[in-house]
């Protein structure tokens, strides 16, 4: 089966502790270019050769659209917990919209950015690989690594590609 990456969902994120981050205006503006930063040639080859593909497009339109509607206002919490459970996440995915005839029969690759929390620190994201058919999860993978890097890009979105690198990793549990 084909497979396409369909980008960073930020529709349900929240950032843990608001206080903590100074940047607040500048969120929305985060997850364009996080898109962008994660969205290279290079992190889909990577993702192409560990999933023993030619080549992964990647359209990421649909969440770009709903990552616009977030009121970045409304994505902090205290709750250093927060997470989205996998039932939320298959929400998310038929929220997207897809065109099912554009992709008819692919398998769509999709990350969930779910807490980013600067008091640990840690950030949790979701990797999802989901039948673009029925818009059905296939396999839900939820990673917290620990953020690092210099400016508020970096030191978030560098996960987004530690977590795409790791579907080598994952390749077996899909299948």
């Amino acid at each position: 089966m084909p497979v396409v990456y369909f980008g960073a969902d930020f529709s349900r994120v929240q950032f843990t502790k608001a206080d903590e981050f100074t940047n607040k205006p500048e969120i929305l503006r985060f997850f364009v270019d996080c898109n962008n930063f994660v969205n290279t040639k290079g992190i889909l080859n990577i993702m192409a050769k560990r999933l023993e593909r030619d080549s992964i497009p990647s359209d990421i339109s649909y969440v770009t659209k709903n990552n616009a509607m977030v009121d970045w206002q409304k994505v902090h919490t205290d709750n250093v917990d927060y997470s989205i459970s996998d039932e939320e996440i298959g929400e998310m995915i038929k929220v997207l919209n897809i065109d099912q005839s554009v992709y008819k029969d692919h398998i769509g690759i999709l990350l969930c950015e779910e807490n980013y929390c600067k008091t640990k620190p840690l950030q949790t994201i979701a990797i999802v690989f989901f039948r673009v058919n029925d818009l059905s999860p296939l396999f839900i993978k939820h990673y917290t690594p620990k953020p690092g890097g210099f400016g508020f890009l970096s030191y978030w979105a560098t996960n987004n590609a530690y977590v795409m690198g790791s579907v080598g990793k994952l390749r077996k549990e899909v299948e």
